[in-house]
Parts: structure tokens; C-alpha cells; sequence
């Protein structure tokens, strides 16, 4: 999974109201004052367990979920069971495990829920408790129907995407004007190209980049595999040349190798680098004079933003608490939650003005361009496909070679291709 742990925000949360009289032994039916859903008597003392194989800490799934979750429900037991070497999900199926709380990311989530048989449909608890879906980030909503076959095996928290970061000291140090918000693939290349160099005996990068991310939520939302046909798409759809071109150019302004977004902030020698846009939520950027720019445009998708990255949540099969699960799910989208969450520069899957315009007010990260991240509407996500997690990987592979003058492009695609091919039939065969 691609969010990276380490040096989390701390949780600032704002004051969570009363809660219902549920969850505890004997307790009797009440109402979340919240959200004004009528709450059922419990089966006892209650005990809701999280799991992803994200890898996250426990100290960094409590400062972003539990800690709130926890708060609002004192009468339940929050429990969050981090994936590791004896503990994946293989492990704790096999052990028989309770998991009541799936999540992960978007291309993962559902996939590895139905592969051991997890997925539950959570259209009736959405209904039961009116939980409003139409003031959710559409395109991610879209997309859990689309890995659902119509229904909601999961809900969306969070969002991520893509942003891009410039290192101020540089082009301070060279006299450049700062990149700006609205510049395209082709005009931040050229940028880069000025700032790739060698002075004093030290070499100058002009631009990192994510490989994974540049082409999973590229604007022009270019799907890895057709849904209809179960085919690659990367010698049928020509936006791919466009989107591998600017990729290889990057990596050429880079030595050839590549420079990825943990380098542009160790390092101290890259211009720029593209990256998640919680970057700064992961890392410790605190030593670098950064900022950041809105990420960049195709000329053939101008002024287009990237797509989100959710993470979606799924309440098990297995659990014997849907209810109780649903009600914490609901109220992580509740417009306080999804507020304080914004505050801290955690992309709102909430998407009201107030919460939006409130992005990243309270960082420790201030006189940022946090607005470039949520300013612009995302692009829609592609349909996604059960394949994209195996997908991702070779859809990466040969850029690199390219870059270096190993391989074309045209016979990349072709490799990539054949690729595709293998592992699509490897995994209808399973």
C-alpha cells in the first residue's frame, strides 16, 4: 500500500457531543444524538476490530481514526490489529481471527475482501441509517460501486492524490522564478530541465517522481484494464504515449534514474518531485523550505486535476456488530470528523465549502499552498477492475529502461502487453 508510515499528524479533534446509551451489557435503545439514527440494544459488551494490511502503526491509525472513533464511543472497545510478519490475512483467517473493519486502498480493499470471502453489501445499513452518499467525493463512491457490481462493499473515509513539491531553496540558490499553480506536464519538464545540474561539485535534480502514481491517478483517467473486455489497455488507448512521455522525460531530468518523493525530502538536491499529496503527513518535512504547486496538466486534459486515491473501510461479512460498525464508519463521515480532518490537511471525502476551505488550516506545515491539493475538482477514476493491484506493477516496470535508452516505447508497450496478458490469465485460472 502506498501510504507510508511515519511522523502522522498528531489528532486534533473537536468536541464530539453525547453518545448513545449502546454497546454495554443489558444497555437499552437510544438515539446517536449525532445523527439522529435510532440505535439498537446490544448483544453484550462490544468489541470492534479494525484490520488492514496497509502496515500502518497502531500510534498512526489511532491519531487519524481510532482516537476520534474512540471518543464518540467510550462504550466500545476500538481494537486495530497492525499486519505484519505472522499476522496477515491469511494468518488470521486461518486463526479465526475476528475482523470486523476492513480497509486499505481503493485498488485494493474490495479485491482482498473477496478473496477470502469478506465482502458484505452495506446498501441496507447506508439506508437504515441515512447516510447521505450524494455529498461524498463522487468519483470515489462511483468507483466502490463499480469494484461492488452495483453495490457498497465499503465507503470512503479519506481521500488521497497527487500533488507536486518544489524545494524553495534551490531556486532561490539558481535564480529561477518558482514554479505556479496551472503550469502543464510540458512547462514543468522544461523547469526541470533548468534546474538538472551540476554546481559547486554537487549534482542538481530537476524532478523526482512516483512511478505507481503518476500513472494510477493520472487526469486523464486512463483505466489500466478494460472492464468489458478484461483486456489491457496499453496498446488500445492512445492517451497511455502522452502519460508515459512526460514520465520518462521526469526521469531523465533526474540522471536517468529516477528520484523518488523520500529523496526529494532527505536529500536537499531535488527542484521538485510529484508525490501523494500527504507527503508531509508521512515524512518529516520540517528542515526543508517547501511548497507546493496544483499538479500538473496534459495539454490533451488542460486545467484537468488528478483522481482521488480513497480509502475505503468495509465492514467484514463475518462481523457480529454491522450495526455498531456502521454507526463509527458514519460518524468518521460526520461533517465535525470530516472537518477536523481537513484542518490537519487530511483530504476530506466530505465535499462542502466550509470543510474544503478549511484544508489544512491547522498544520503544523503554515504559509503552505494547501489550496492547491483541493482547489479543483477531481478527475473522474477509470473503472476498476480486480486486476489493477497486479497491474500496477507492470505498467511501471520499463520506464526506467526507457529512460535509459534500453528499450523504446513502442516496445515497452508490446512488453507490457504481454505482461498483462500472463497475469490476467494466471488470475482467471486461480
Amino acid at each position: 500500500m502506498v501510504w507510508t508510515i511515519g511522523g502522522l499528524m498528531a489528532l486534533l479533534l473537536a468536541a464530539c457531543g453525547s453518545t448513545a446509551s449502546i454497546g454495554k451489557e443489558g444497555g437499552s435503545a437510544g438515539t446517536d444524538s449525532a445523527s439522529g439514527v435510532e440505535t439498537t440494544p446490544s448483544k453484550g459488551p462490544v468489541k470492534l476490530v479494525f484490520y488492514s494490511t496497509s502496515g500502518w502503526t497502531p500510534e498512526a491509525f489511532n491519531e487519524r481514526f481510532g482516537d476520534a472513533m474512540r471518543k464518540k464511543f467510550p462504550e466500545y472497545t476500538i481494537e486495530y490489529i497492525q499486519s505484519g510478519k505472522g499476522a496477515g490475512l491469511a494468518d488470521l483467517m486461518a486463526a479465526g481471527q475476528q475482523i470486523d473493519v476492513f480497509w486499505q486502498a481503493v485498488d485494493v480493499t474490495i479485491q482482498q475482501m473477496q478473496e477470502y470471502k469478506l465482502e458484505y453489501d452495506m446498501s441496507d445499513l447506508i439506508k437504515k441509517h441515512n447516510l447521505d452518499l450524494g455529498t461524498l467525493e463522487k468519483s470515489s463512491i462511483d468507483a466502490v460501486r463499480a469494484l461492488s457490481d452495483g453495490k457498497m462493499y465499503a465507503l470512503p473515509l479519506v481521500i488521497n492524490t497527487a500533488a507536486l513539491y518544489y524545494n524553495k531553496d534551490l531556486f532561490d540558490k539558481f535564480g529561477v522564478p518558482y514554479p505556479k499553480d496551472g503550469m502543464t506536464w510540458d512547462e514543468v519538464i522544461e523547469l526541470a530541465k533548468r534546474m538538472n545540474r551540476t554546481d559547486g561539485g554537487q549534482t542538481y535534480y530537476g524532478l523526482g517522481t512516483s512511478i505507481t502514481h503518476n500513472l494510477s491517478l493520472n487526469p486523464q483517467s486512463v483505466p489500466y484494464v478494460d472492464r468489458k473486455t478484461e483486456k489491457a489497455t496499453i496498446l488500445t488507448d492512445s492517451r497511455w504515449k502522452s502519460i508515459f512521455e512526460n514520465m520518462v522525460e521526469a526521469y531523465k531530468t533526474a540522471g536517468g534514474a529516477g528520484k523518488n518523493p523520500t529523496q526529494f525530502v532527505q536529500d536537499k538536491n531535488i527542484a521538485m518531485t510529484e508525490g501523494l499529496a500527504n507527503l508531509f503527513l508521512n515524512l518529516d518535512m520540517t528542515t526543508l523550505n517547501w511548497d507546493m504547486i496544483t499538479y500538473p496538466t496534459y495539454k490533451e486534459a488542460t486545467g484537468k486535476a488528478p483522481q482521488p486515491y480513497p480509502t475505503l473501510f468495509g465492514i467484514t461479512s463475518t462481523s457480529k456488530f454491522k450495526d455498531e460498525a456502521f454507526q463509527v464508519l458514519k460518524h468518521m463521515l460526520s461533517e465535525q470528523e470530516q472537518l477536523s480532518l481537513s484542518e490537519r490537511a487530511v483530504i476530506p471525502v466530505l465535499q462542502k465549502d466550509n470543510v474544503l476551505k478549511a484544508f489544512g488550516t491547522k498544520s503544523k506545515y503554515q504559509g503552505k499552498n494547501f489550496q492547491s491539493i483541493v482547489s479543483r475538482k477531481f478527475s473522474p477514476m477509470p473503472d476498476k477492475t480486480k486486476y489493477d493491484s497486479k497491474a500496477q506493477p507492470i505498467y511501471n516496470k520499463y520506464v526506467p529502461d526507457v529512460a535509459k535508452g534500453d528499450l523504446d516505447l513502442n516496445t515497452a508497450f508490446r512488453k507490457i502487453d504481454e505482461d498483462m496478458t500472463k497475469m490476467i490469465a494466471e488470475e482467471k485460472a486461480r
